[in-house]
């Protein structure tokens, strides 16, 4: 598998295809669907001769959408010709790399024309029907792979066997890390918010203080006050989660609808949110309302 520069007429693409040497179960074991034409055979594996198939990035950028356009046609991979074969079917990215940008065509041909380390790895894969036979087939592949590595019994494999699962475990990590990035993120700005916050709330109690203070001359309780403060610096709060979660809902259904998943609703985040909004709120609002409840009501009255 290698980076390579795809040309037809005056077209040409970056050096980022990427330009994969299998056998003819390659599509198959790889989750591949053929859009059009056929699949490498084992006279094109065996011959190496230069035919590929192509995914549908290269071939909706080089033919437009229509699967079968580039059928027979010559292409130019690193300046070689190779003739098209077969075009497959969207399978989308993984992890920022794209399943769409590549050529596949025969293992001998890369040895031949385009594989320059002479080192190079290679990789076997293996496909059971059952998941229950997953881990025999792996003990039978390591069986059969050590004889054909020259390895010695008391001999650690040399060799590496990865099971599918691996890259789930991955994406999950990577998940797990962006979600943590995530609440890190939000602590921080519910931080910056609760001070904003605390800071409009000691700005509306110095504007009302004459307010406060006829409250206060009329027999109004420091605990009416202080429920009045901290009663706005909730609703101010809340009124905040309310716009992020139906931006959010829309801004993330928008992306599903691009990427054709389901929609959703995330009623737990949604419930967390307003939880943590409204402690938010009354954690900014309880020195306000505390500094509001102690205003002596004389001076008060005679604020300006």
């Amino acid at each position: 598998m290698r980076d390579a520069v795809v040309s037809t007429g005056d077209k040409k693409t970056n050096p980022t295809v990427r330009v994969i040497g299998g056998d003819e179960y390659y599509s198959e074991l790889n989750g591949y669907s053929m859009a059009s034409g056929r699949d490498l055979n084992s006279l094109d594996v065996q011959s190496g001769r230069n035919v590929c198939v192509l995914g549908d990035e290269i071939a909706k950028k080089f033919f437009g959408n229509n699967p079968e356009r580039p059928l027979e046609k010559i292409i130019k991979i690193n300046s070689i010709p190779y003739r098209v074969i077969g075009t497959m079917e969207s399978k989308g990215s993984t992890l920022g790399f794209s399943w769409d940008n590549v050529i596949i065509t025969s293992y001998n041909n890369v040895r031949r024309f385009l594989n320059s380390n002479p080192n190079a790895s290679f990789s076997i894969q293996v496909k059971v029907p059952e998941l229950k036979l997953l881990d025999v087939a792996i003990g039978e592949s390591e069986g059969i792979f050590r004889p054909i590595r020259g390895l010695a019994l008391t001999e650690e494999s040399n060799f590496i066997i990865d099971k599918s699962d691996a890259f789930v475990e991955l994406l999950l990590t990577n998940l797990a890390f962006i979600t943590v990035s995530a609440i890190v993120i939000g602590a921080i700005t519910m931080i910056g918010a609760a001070v904003g916050l605390m800071n409009i709330m000691l700005v509306s109690v110095t504007e009302r203080t004459k307010e406060i203070g006829l409250v206060k001359a009329i027999g109004g309780r420091k605990k009416s006050i202080r429920r009045q403060f901290l009663y706005e610096s909730i609703i101010i709060s809340l009124l905040g989660a309310a716009f992020g979660i139906i931006l959010g809902i829309i801004v993330g259904n928008s992306f599903s609808l691009f990427l054709n998943t389901g929609f959703v609703i995330p009623w737990l985040w949604m419930v967390l949110g307003i939880i943590v909004c409204s402690i938010t709120g009354l954690l900014a609002g309880l020195y306000p309302s505390l500094k509001a409840s102690r205003l002596n009501p004389i001076e008060a009255l005679r604020y300006e």
